[in-house]
């Protein structure tokens, strides 16, 4: 697809480089050379230099003929301005990135005057995720998919675990949780396992299923201590804790939020009477202590600065905090908090880019491609992908055990009229079904791409009559 995108910030070097990876035709453009030529280095991209509300740059960048524009700028106005002026010279589609908490009140409104396709708002999607985060103990990190219907969470065994020692199919044999066994993880290999894998202690497990039952399966198998959020303490009074603090007043949960900026602290506390606000260092260690940090069932720390935020988080963490969320820009410390048992950390700028690249690939299924969602687990090495079940699929009407996968390549969840399913041996697979697969093999971007070609089996099976069904290794 011919994609533009106006502004090459955090937001808009995350997006292009998800959309270059994709293999799209993207031309970027943005004011300033520097940023321009940073990333013309590092990403293989189209570039022009100038400013998305100039009409003879948008021709420039070739936007009468794009697919889709995303205005990606940090000014509201500057992106709606864009977004109108693409669509007037022949631009497809618009995405406009809008942050102010007052245009996003009418944001219905403002996508469906102008004219746009989708309206794109990190701070409120970061605050979802932490939403979503809390949910869980800071030490166990959570995918979403399936357009939120499923659920992946990745976590360490223990010494002591009930799952150490156990083969698979041993523990799927209680019956006391409907999750999918994923990924194993075991020193630097990566395993997509089987009724047989024996999990070891120190083994990083991943389960995929639905919210209830991934909490079920915690329950029963990673004893932790649990208890229904009562209050959470935010640090930082950004746009974030804006949109969180709504969130989770709405659930009935207390907020305490710490803002050393004294104007900012008083806005907050005029927008919302509910919440207690504190005028302080939210990295005082003895402030965090005489508010109360030990008796908190969640912390979320929203600093601008990526240090400040997890060693504030760790502290939290020693404190008895069950739920530690850390909000943290650069990517590449990744491997860090997971030594520091903070799993739980959110990107701002990557959800973002995720939710738009969701929407493209939304796009490229009305034209024949058919991956419904994507998501990278196990440091990058694994790939989760969801799969529409459209009427070029070479194996509608079969069973997943006669399916001749690929070796790497596990089917997880199968949903039928909108309800997930573990797909078993027996399962049928219809058309319009969704079929997610967790795959070591890269690049699988059509749902007959799971087939293995050896023995002309693959065109055995397309050329066979439903119901017959072939062997194939699973």
């Amino acid at each position: 697809m011919n994609i533009v995108v106006v502004g090459v910030g955090k937001v808009g070097h995350a997006l292009v480089r998800q959309l270059d990876a994709e293999g799209h035709d993207v031309t970027v453009i943005e004011n300033k050379a520097q940023v321009l030529e940073h990333t013309l280095n590092y990403l293989d991209v189209v570039g022009v230099q100038g400013s998305g509300t100039d009409v003879d740059i948008l021709r420039e960048a070739g936007v009468p003929r794009a697919d889709l524009v995303i205005a990606a700028t940090s000014t509201d106005e500057t992106n709606i301005v864009t977004c109108l002026l693409s669509r007037r010279i022949g631009a497809a589609r618009t995405i406009a990135r809008i942050r102010n908490p007052e245009f996003h009140k009418s944001s219905w409104l403002i996508k469906d005057d102008l004219g746009l396709s989708m309206l794109m708002n990190p701070e409120n999607a970061a605050a979802s995720e932490i939403i979503r985060c809390l949910h869980y103990s800071s030490k166990v990190k959570v995918y979403s998919f399936a357009k939120g219907r499923m659920e992946m969470a990745e976590g360490r065994v223990g010494e002591n675990s009930p799952l150490a020692g156990r083969k698979i199919n041993e523990i799927d044999a209680r019956g006391r949780a409907s999750v999918q066994f994923c990924i194993i993880q075991r020193d630097n290999e990566v395993i997509i396992p089987g009724g047989e894998t024996v999990i070891h202690s120190g083994d990083k497990l991943s389960v995929a299923g639905s919210t209830r039952e991934i909490e079920k399966f915690f329950a029963q198998f990673w004893p932790m201590k649990r208890r229904r959020l009562r209050e959470v303490m935010i640090v930082g009074g950004s746009r974030i804790a804006n949109y969180l603090a709504s969130r989770l007043l709405e659930l009935n949960i207390e907020v305490k939020i710490i803002e050393k900026n004294r104007e900012k602290a008083d806005e907050i506390a005029a927008r919302f009477p509910q919440v207690t606000v504190i005028c302080g260092d939210g990295t005082d260690q003895t402030l965090l202590l005489s508010e109360n940090l030990q008796e908190m069932d969640g912390f979320v720390s929203l600093t601008d600065n990526d240090e400040e935020n997890v060693i504030i988080s760790m502290f939290a963490e020693r404190c008895g905090v069950e739920h530690v969320v850390p909000k943290v820009n650069r990517v590449e410390l990744g491997f860090l908090l997971e030594k520091l048992g903070l799993s739980n950390a959110v990107t701002p700028k990557n959800i973002a880019a995720d939710n738009i690249v969701q929407y493209v690939r939304a796009m490229q299924n009305s034209v024949g491609s058919n991956v419904e969602s994507i998501i990278q687990a196990a440091d990058g090495a694994v790939e989760v992908l969801e799969f529409r079940v459209a009427s070029n699929c070479r194996f509608i009407g079969r069973r997943v055990k006669d399916l001749p996968l690929k070796s790497g390549i596990l089917v997880a969840y199968i949903t039928h009229k909108s309800r997930p399913h573990i797909a078993r041996g027996d399962t049928l697979i219809n058309e319009g079904d969704s079929f997610i697969v967790v795959s070591k093999v890269k690049g699988l971007r059509d749902i007959n791409d799971v087939l293995a070609a050896s023995n002309g089996k693959e065109a055995e099976l397309a050329g066979h009559p439903a119901g017959a069904g072939l062997r194939g290794s699973v």
